[in-house]
């Protein structure tokens, strides 16, 4: 019999433990879940009977908790690695130990990409399912050149979106430059061969206009800042702008838009109006406040800089990254500032969660300082930390991922006929966030993980 044959005919039984729902928000008691191949078959309650089956793999999961496995939704793994010599594979495990079982890359170069999709096809039992990403869809001045498409007209829109259906593309991801004719473009080109169009935005186009629009979410809490700033404020030149301007103007304009981001009002109703708007078109956010936190706003500090998280990476990595921090210092004179722009960003995070934002989880990594894997977790208690509840949060790292993804009949809860995709832990995450450190057991696809290997 072909090994696949007979991987798809193995049968694993997790007897006991309390399940998450994330259409719920809670945890419940369950009898066992039963898993055939790579799917789960049947989820029983409590007194259920299970029906033993020859050469099943038993796993007690009596007192322990269940959820799904874990989604980070913003990653990039092609070009920010490039860099330190490092490729998207030798990663991969590292987000399988830490309970990620799906990745969504949202902007990356594409053969690169469809090389990583290969290896985690055929390597199942050592990488996370991936879902590619368009490259960054940018304006005529590209800030990323190696991972972007400038598209400069609309009618370059229809033949690049039947390009990235092509090559398997899910996520279409509009970038800081793109001007706002060619975006509209984009969203609906994209919805007509059903993608997902998520968006970083500065320059070129709004976000209440891409809301308007039809875009399907918006990257980063600290990119809407952009567009709720007084009226009057500097705008912050693009990167082919800036070689004209005295390196001195340039300070003085990152401090002055520092302290007005660090004093916004978060109470003002252009804010307001913004939040409304996301409700009201149903429009995600990936807040990703660990980047914003390790390495945009706050790399400086120690606690930072010696996480306990960085010592457990590849040596190469974490040297590779220090050496980047040690050539991109911040003025230590607008560390304040810069510590309470973070805390507004914290602060409207929790505005979006109680307003009813759908918000998803991501991280950025391996931006430096955000290690695969170690980050989704140091987000997940960012997140807590600026008021979203626990349950909240693996909502959105969970069923909110998978509907970004259109996978919301595989993957993102578990229940009967999705992919068995499923992570144990010694602690109840819904008590401390922090429990979800605590893995005793990741399955991805129906196969047990080693997590030391």
């Amino acid at each position: 019999m072909n090994p696949k044959d007979k991987a798809s005919e193995a049968v694993l039984f997790i007897k006991g433990g309390s399940l998450f729902d994330p259409d719920l928000g809670e945890m419940r008691p369950v009898g066992a879940i039963t898993v055939k191949g790579d799917r789960i078959v049947e989820v029983l309650p409590i007194g259920g009977v299970l029906i033993s089956a020859t050469g099943a793999t038993v796993i007690e999961a009596e007192g322990k908790w269940i959820i799904p496995g874990l989604i980070d939704a913003h990653v990039h793994l092609v070009h920010v690695l490039r860099d330190l010599g490092i490729t998207g594979d030798e990663v991969f495990p590292l987000f399988l130990a830490h309970g990620i079982t799906t990745l969504r890359d949202v902007g990356d170069e594409l053969t690169a990409q469809k090389l990583l999709l290969q290896h985690s096809e055929t390597h199942p039992e050592s990488s996370p399912r991936l879902f590619m990403s368009s490259p960054l869809i940018e304006g005529a001045h590209p800030y990323h050149t190696f991972v972007s498409e400038s598209l400069t007209e609309v009618d370059q829109v229809p033949e690049f979106i039947r390009e990235m259906d092509r090559a398997r593309v899910q996520t279409i991801k509009l970038y800081t430059s793109v001007e706002r004719s060619v975006g509209r473009a984009v969203i609906q080109e994209a919805h007509r061969h059903g993608k997902w169009v998520t968006a970083h935005l500065q320059w070129g186009y709004r976000a209440q206009d891409a809301i308007a629009d039809g875009v399907d979410s918006l990257e980063h809490t600290e990119s809407l800042l952009e567009f709720i700033l007084p009226p009057g404020s500097p705008r912050w030149p693009e990167l082919h702008e800036r070689p004209g301007i005295p390196p001195d103007e340039l300070a003085a304009m990152e401090r002055q838009l520092l302290e007005i981001k660090a004093d916004l009002d978060l109470d003002h109703p252009r804010v307001t109006a913004l939040i409304e708007s996301l409700v009201r078109h149903d429009v995600a956010v990936t807040p990703t406040l660990v980047v914003y936190r390790n390495w945009v706003l706050l790399r400086d500090l120690p606690e930072v800089q010696q996480h306990p998280d960085l010592q457990l990476i590849p040596d190469r990595m974490r040297e590779g990254w220090l050496k980047m921090v040690a050539s991109a210092p911040l003025p230590e004179a607008t560390r304040e500032l810069r510590r309470r722009q973070y805390d507004k960003l914290c602060e409207l995070t929790a505005r979006l969660y109680r307003a009813g934002v759908t918000l998803m989880v991501g991280t950025d990594t391996p931006v430096p300082l955000c290690p695969p894997g170690f980050s989704m977790h140091q987000e997940f208690e960012l997140l807590v930390e600026a008021g979203v509840p626990p349950a909240a949060v693996l909502t959105g790292a969970t069923r909110n991922a998978a509907k970004a993804l259109n996978q919301s009949d595989q993957l993102g809860s578990i229940a009967p006929g999705k992919l068995a995709d499923l992570v144990i832990l010694d602690g109840d995450p819904l008590a401390d966030i922090r429990n979800t450190r605590k893995i005793h057991q990741v399955i991805r696809s129906g196969l047990v993980l080693d997590r030391d290997n």
